[in-house]
């Protein structure tokens, strides 16, 4: 049997911008018609196609034997199926709702354009049959011009309806009828299909969204760090976009320098050059971002002005878009920024938009907390005048040294260290004078000392300083202790400068404990307490108390 999918239909007709009808035709299976116009076929006998504005054949039942094994065979008569086909398409193209055609076969076609959403998608073909008995003789003369058996080529036109035209417009409105609720049935299906599947896809997506919300909030709650968190979160929101490389920036504690975070996909290269970048307006996406605390969108880094600076790193990390939302806590602070990345122009949609604020709020919520503990830390551990380690972290510090230097059979020492002549300077220049002092010499003392070791403020104008793994040897261990008071004394010598612009110089008495090994933490402070009272009656540089 003749495939009509073969034939050449429409095929002299010029081109068409037929973009629309094909997204509507795109995704409708035909194959309910094609049995409809078979069912149809065998009743009446007349065969019909609906052919898409470009020739291709949708749907169509059987053919006619007159046209697949004759009329299409020969030249002569292939050209009149051809002008018929042609024909019948113009007239529809120039807005007739119903067209009919005899060609130069003899035989009658008719079609009716399909219009699917207000669309002309369509043309239904119903052909092949006769408006009145056939002239014999037309065939015969027919047949021997284009060198048909007769017989043959006679016997099949006998296989050709005739149809009452006055019949014609309404059978083929009826099956146009049909072709377009059959197809707007499919369309409307397939269309609810894509629905419900961008649905599943949407609520799979919030439910990966939902369990790296959850994860990163847990990692939180437990006090995991910051980086480890920061890693999770970019990572995990990469598997979420695959087309997006996700980076994290912390701002440091000057509010301008931004610090590395998070950017597993980046290049190392990129990620040291970024690492103490000074935010500012035009320092590319993220630098601005920062900056200004408002998002940023780059969507071609190529031509973008705060990327020109930037041409070879952008190369580097073949990137070609940027997106950059500003980290803040709940009272408006940058902290960092979070970007993502693409390695194509893009610009974002309103969506892609809110899930980037979802991310950096997630982000805030980890650094805030990372922040806040410190903070606590700080408060806990640290002196908030001098920012040395207060008591409770000396003693802390202490223990481990114990634990140390029993395990590498090393001597630790215990300072503890009085400043001379530091009470007038609250007498005559106020506490701020002081404070002013107290914290200087926290930074003469840090900067003495050059061993492993803690140094603390005690309490008042009181410091102890803590050296432990010093030397397995007594006599070498205290060579060394004595340098290093020998240069505290040099540096608190130093005379302090004053708020008021005037110089102060203060003395001090330095007492100190030498052990090794596991002693009793409460002896230790007291030994080395006594010693430095013993050194301020005595008004000797320091006084040693051996363990």
């Amino acid at each position: 049997m003749f495939d009509p999918l073969t034939a050449d239909w429409n095929i002299t007709l010029s081109a068409q911008n037929t973009l629309n009808t094909h997204q509507v035709l795109a995704n409708i299976d035909f194959g309910r018609l094609s049995t409809l116009f078979d069912s149809f076929l065998q009743v009446l006998h007349i065969p019909i196609a609906l052919v898409d504005l470009q020739g291709k054949v949708l749907a169509s039942s059987a053919w006619q034997r007159a046209c697949h094994q004759f009329h299409r065979q020969a030249p002569t008569t292939l050209q009149g199926c051809l002008e018929s086909d042609r024909e019948l398409a113009l007239q529809l193209q120039q807005g007739k709702n119903y067209s009919l055609y005899r060609c130069r076969n003899g035989l009658t076609d008719c079609a009716t354009p399909i219009m699917l959403e207000g669309k002309h998608v369509a043309n239904l073909f119903m052909g092949q049959f006769f408006l009145q008995t056939p002239d014999e003789q037309f065939f015969k003369h027919q047949a021997q011009h284009a060198g048909f058996a007769e017989s043959d080529y006679l016997a099949a036109l006998a296989d050709v309806p005739i149809v009452d035209e006055a019949k014609l417009p309404a059978m083929i409105n009826m099956l146009a009828s049909l072709a377009v609720h059959i197809a707007e049935l499919v369309l409307l299906n397939n269309r609810y299909l894509q629905v419900l599947e961008q649905s599943q896809l949407q609520i799979e997506q919030r439910n990966q969204e939902l369990q790296l919300q959850n994860h990163i909030l847990n990692q939180i709650s437990e006090g995991v760090a910051l980086k480890t968190i920061l890693y999770h979160l970019v990572s995990q929101v990469e598997q979420l976009h695959p087309d997006m490389i996700c980076s994290i920036l912390l701002l440091d504690e000057d509010g301008k320098t931004l610090r590395h975070g998070a950017a597993p996909s980046l290049p190392e290269r990129y990620n040291l050059a970024l690492d103490g970048v000074v935010s500012g307006i035009g320092v590319g996406s993220c630098g601005t971002a920062a900056f200004s605390g408002e998002t940023v969108i780059v969507s071609d880094t190529r031509t973008h002005p705060y990327w020109q600076p930037y041409q070879a790193l952008a190369q580097l990390a073949g990137i070609a878009a940027c997106w950059s939302q500003p980290i803040k806590n709940a009272q408006g602070k940058v902290l960092g920024t979070f970007a993502m990345y693409h390695k194509h122009p893009a610009e974002p949609t309103p969506h892609q938009i809110e899930k980037i604020r979802g991310y950096s709020n997630l982000a805030e919520l980890a650094i805030s907390r990372s922040i806040s503990a410190q903070q606590i830390r700080r408060l806990a551990f640290y002196d908030s005048l001098t920012g040395l380690a207060n008591r409770r972290l000396l003693e802390e510090h202490l223990s481990q040294a114990m634990a140390a230097s029993q395990h590498n059979e090393t001597y630790c020492c215990l300072m503890f260290i009085d400043m001379d002549d530091f009470k007038p300077v609250n007498d005559r220049y106020g506490h701020k004078a002081g404070d002013t002092v107290l914290a200087e010499v926290a930074r003469r003392l840090t900067h003495s000392l050059h061993l492993p070791g803690t140094v603390a403020r005690f309490g008042g104008d009181e410091f102890v300083v803590l050296i432990r793994d010093i030397e397995q040897d007594v006599t070498l261990s205290m060579q060394q202790i004595e340098d290093v008071i020998s240069k505290i004394r040099q540096q608190l010598l130093q005379p302090y400068l004053l708020p008021n612009g005037q110089f102060h110089q203060c003395g001090c008495s330095i007492g100190m404990t030498l052990f090794k090994g596991a002693a009793n933490m409460d002896t230790l402070l007291l030994q080395a307490d006594t010693a430095m009272y013993q050194a301020k009656n005595q008004q000797v540089p320091a006084c040693w108390f051996n363990a």
